[in-house]
């Protein structure tokens, strides 16, 4: 990753990479505090691109991901008018 992102950015990315990893073995990889971690798929969670499918086991949000960047289109068009 050559920009700069915030963790829960670096943790979407990451995640939708490598889909196995749960919050434990993220803050591994990432080298990133275990409590910070926990709390940026918390957040993904909440905002629909994350589904939690049990203790620690998460898996891809198709639908609200599709949803999400339609929404950011959206703004991004109405932006530019």
């Amino acid at each position: 990753m050559t920009e700069e992102y915030t963790l829960r950015e670096k943790v979407f990315r990451t995640f939708l990479e490598k889909p196995g990893l749960g919050p434990s073995e993220m803050a591994e990889h990432l080298g990133a505090k275990y409590n910070s971690v926990k709390a940026a798929y918390a957040k993904l969670s909440e905002e629909g691109l994350l589904m939690r499918r049990g203790r620690g086991s998460y898996s891809p949000n198709f639908p609200g991901i599709l949803l999400h960047l339609m929404d950011r289109v959206e703004a991004l068009e109405k932006g530019s008018k």
